[in-house]
């Protein structure tokens, strides 16, 4: 199937301009297309492009929740990651994030052992030792970039917490090469051209694909043939379910950089943006946030996953059949759906004052919103398998942090934006000092997304 089939059509008002163009402009700029060009239109589907249904953005709380329990008509998404068949890494992009139906539940099942309550007692205890060798909790030394520490330290808990290594400076050439596959797919120049020739740039990617696989394929044989350990890819080799049914080897490495491309960065800024949260704000009335307890760490990072989303659209989903969602214009087959938590989580109805960051409206005795209304990590069966992992290690870090002492912003620019795929953090480094806490009024493009409350 064609990625965008812009022959469909859809009688939806939406923004001008050319089908092709716009569906690249959301895929690689989401943040800044959806609210300058999506939010405007109050409306359960938002075609993309006026009259276009190749390319469709879901509003509203009933039409998420349709399209989260309806998992016939709305399927992950093809056309966007697939590989050549036939190969031993043809597998690579398929993985409970992608699949669909009873693969989809049978992933789940075989999953779960590594994400159960003992596996993450162990994940705790890397987290705590990552961040105790980490520059946040060394005394003294110069100024350095929170995203790229944070980036170091999410990098180093899925090296050591996922494959068992530790944290050893000459593996992260290697978590590089498994992250980097799904970022370079959504190149133009490798999703349009898809011509397997050494010289080409769909070729050369093909490429760094088998390589990937090639060593993802050793560690794994490795692992199976070792007594089990408590990383994940060492209870992914030994699970086996009730039926005897158990990963393939092509299986296990798909999950494996389905979870390197879906928790890397995306737990990586969102320990970022809500350590920001933390150390300054665009409003020169605020005053630092108090966190004394956990219930106050709670609010504080749902808040700046709400305000500041580090995933502000969600992976694409392909539309199976022509369907109305929550009474719209009818979607036609072979569209391409996004939800986008960037704008449910602006909606003034259920957020007043959406724009102000007010950790409070996570407290007990404050209405709560619905489910469908916060999205972060998805929900029901396509709730993100990884969510308890990337949510105990922001968590946890963040914990530490404050019982050490927070740092301090040198400079108060922070730009938000996309930063890879569907990624969203600081655009440009963000420099702050582990021994002088300073809290700064913010400027930058934060601000746009950021305001005072009215």
């Amino acid at each position: 199937m064609e990625l965008f089939d812009t022959a469909l059509r859809i009688d939806a008002p939406g923004p001008s301009g050319v089908p092709m163009v716009n569906n690249f402009r959301l895929i690689r700029d989401s943040a800044r297309f959806l609210l300058a060009r999506i939010r405007p239109y109050d409306q359960p589907v938002v075609p993309v492009t006026a009259g276009n249904g190749s390319v469709v953005v879901v509003r509203g709380r009933d039409g998420v929740r349709q399209v989260f329990t309806d998992n016939t008509a709305f399927h992950r998404a093809d056309g966007l990651f697939d590989l050549p068949p036939g190969r031993p890494w043809s597998g690579m992009f398929d993985a409970i994030i992608t699949a669909n139906g009873a693969e989809h539940t049978r992933r789940r099942k075989l999953l779960m052992p590594a994400v159960h309550r003992t596996a993450m007692a162990h994940y705790r205890e890397v987290f705590a030792d990552t961040f105790a060798r980490s520059r946040f909790a060394a005394p003294g030394g110069d100024p350095f970039d929170l995203k790229q520490e944070c980036l170091r330290i999410s990098k180093t808990n899925l090296m050591r917490c996922l494959l068992g290594f530790d944290d050893d400076a000459s593996l992260g050439p290697f978590a590089d090469r498994i992250v980097t596959l799904g970022t370079t797919a959504a190149d133009p120049r490798v999703l349009l051209f898809r011509r397997d020739l050494p010289w080409s740039p769909y070729g050369r990617w093909l490429h760094r694909v088998a390589a990937a696989y090639d060593e993802l394929a050793a560690l794994i044989a490795g692992r199976r043939a070792a007594d089990p350990r408590p990383d994940a890819l060492s209870i992914l080799c030994h699970a086996v379910d009730e039926d005897g049914d158990r990963l393939s080897t092509e299986e296990i490495a798909g999950e494996l950089h389905g979870f390197f491309a879906a928790g890397f960065e995306t737990t990586a800024m969102t320990l970022s943006l809500a350590l920001i949260t933390l150390l300054g704000s665009p409003d020169p009335a605020a005053s630092p946030v108090e966190v004394t307890t956990e219930d106050d760490l709670s609010a504080v990072l749902k808040e700046s996953q709400r305000l500041l989303p580090a995933v502000p659209i969600t992976l694409p989903r392909r539309v199976t059949t022509t369907v109305e969602i929550a009474g719209s214009p009818p979607v036609p087959k072979g569209a391409l759906l996004f939800m986008a938590p960037l704008l449910e989580h602006r909606d003034p109805l259920v957020y007043p004052s959406p724009q102000a960051f007010r950790p409070q409206r996570w407290r007990a005795g404050e209405p709560a919103p619905r489910q469908y209304e916060f999205i972060p990590f998805g929900l029901g069966p396509r709730r993100c398998l990884g969510a308890e992992f990337a949510d105990l290690q922001v968590r946890t870090t963040l914990s530490l942090m404050l019982e050490r002492g927070l740092p301090g912003l040198v400079r108060p620019r922070v730009d938000y934006g996309m930063v890879n795929g569907v990624t969203a953090g600081p655009q440009r480094p963000v420099p702050v000092h582990a021994d002088r806490p300073r809290w700064t009024v913010l400027t930058g493009s934060i601000t746009e997304v950021w305001k005072p409350a009215a």
